[in-house]
């Protein structure tokens, strides 16, 4: 009875604020099993990121494969006239564990995203942390993300070096409204660190009519590096300055018994005046949904080339969802992954089964 009375008085309280705005609390959990496995011949080559050969195996704690798991809040004001505020913030969960073997400090609880907005018939401006146009370029894949051959021209891109995955970060974008279809974004990126300097933009276009939608993205980077990385008494050099410009396009089509999509993702960093890394892919896919099933497949090829070397990639995956309720699926995915060169072979192949539930 206590603790009813003192809530009625809380909400007495605010209850002018509450009349005004509103705030949804919400989440998802991601949990299940996986097994890699990972061979390799050879060094691996410049522009190529190192793995960790062997196998592993997690039988119940492989978390956030197909999807990050996460706890968030967001919340509307009416400003009157059609002018709305509004407000993400949302932090990412390691639900397997607190603190992740082998890691210091925790990854638990880190921001994912967080953003203020005015919108209104002029379209949305939004400031901060937020998902970006190669996040919906990317999103056509039906692929899980974490399986081998998911994310495979993310992999490819430079959104590994800073700013160009799936969100951005201290920034500030417009995003029209709809015409006829068509909806465009314009975000720049200006921060300054203690040791480097970004400026950049990141342009989107996207058209959705009917059974055909397609997202286009454009993103051009200059990080400047203005003392030593390592602090004072280091003997590393600073980094060179890069420049990343970055694009991609997806595209899905629906028919009655398949939706249809392809991905391509070209992007190119250069450091200093003479190393340069260039990357491309592609990826088709096709979903069939059955009602509470969607099996998928995916299949993808690229190269990534650094200075005068280039390294072939091919990857697929196969997999589906199962829908056991509006807010609760399982899935299965099973991929691999090749890259291949002159005296460099690796290969990586695995699978995850989970389960999904939003809140």
């Amino acid at each position: 009875m206590k603790k009813t009375l003192i809530a009625l008085a809380a909400l007495a309280a605010t209850g002018a604020t509450l009349a005004q705005s509103s705030v949804t609390i919400y989440g998802r959990m991601d949990l299940g099993t996986s097994s890699t496995d990972t061979t390799q011949v050879g060094s691996t080559p410049a522009g190529v990121a190192a793995a960790t050969v062997g196998e592993s195996f997690s039988l119940a704690g492989a978390e956030g494969q197909r999807t990050g798991s996460r706890l968030g809040f967001r919340g509307t004001e009416d400003l009157g006239g059609g002018l709305r505020a509004n407000f993400v913030y949302e932090i990412g969960i390691n639900a397997d564990r607190l603190t992740p073997v082998g890691t210091s400090p925790a990854n638990n609880a880190q921001t994912r995203l967080a953003n203020l907005s005015l919108s209104g018939g002029f379209g949305t401006v939004v400031v901060g942390t937020f998902m970006n146009a190669f996040d919906a370029v990317r999103a056509f894949s039906p692929a899980t993300a974490n399986a081998p051959g998911g994310d495979f021209t993310l992999g490819h891109g430079a959104a590994t070096t800073e700013r160009f995955d799936s969100r951005t970060q201290n920034a500030i974008a417009y995003v029209s409204p709809a015409f006829s279809g068509f909806t465009f974004q314009v975000g720049t990126v200006n921060e300054e660190h203690a040791d480097r300097k970004y400026d950049g933009m990141i342009l989107g276009l996207r058209y959705s009519q009917g059974p055909l939608a397609a997202q286009f993205a454009f993103g051009q980077l200059d990080v400047a590096y203005h003392a030593p990385l390592l602090g004072a008494g280091s003997t590393s050099a600073t980094p060179s300055n890069a420049e990343i410009t970055n694009w991609a396009l997806g595209v899905s089509y629906t028919l009655a018994p398949v939706v249809l999509s392809f991905i391509y993702e070209d992007a190119e960093q250069s450091f200093g005046p003479t190393t340069t890394r260039e990357h491309n892919a592609w990826e088709i896919g096709a979903r069939f949904p059955m009602g509470a099933f969607a099996p998928y497949i995916t299949v993808g090829q690229g190269e990534i080339t650094a200075g005068t070397i280039s390294t072939d990639t091919s990857a697929w995956q196969i997999g589906t969802t199962y829908n056991l309720s509006t807010r609760t699926f399982v899935y299965a995915a099973f991929g691999e992954l090749e890259l291949d060169r002159p005296g460099f072979a690796r290969q990586t192949d695995g699978y995850r089964i989970g389960l999904v539930h939003n809140f």
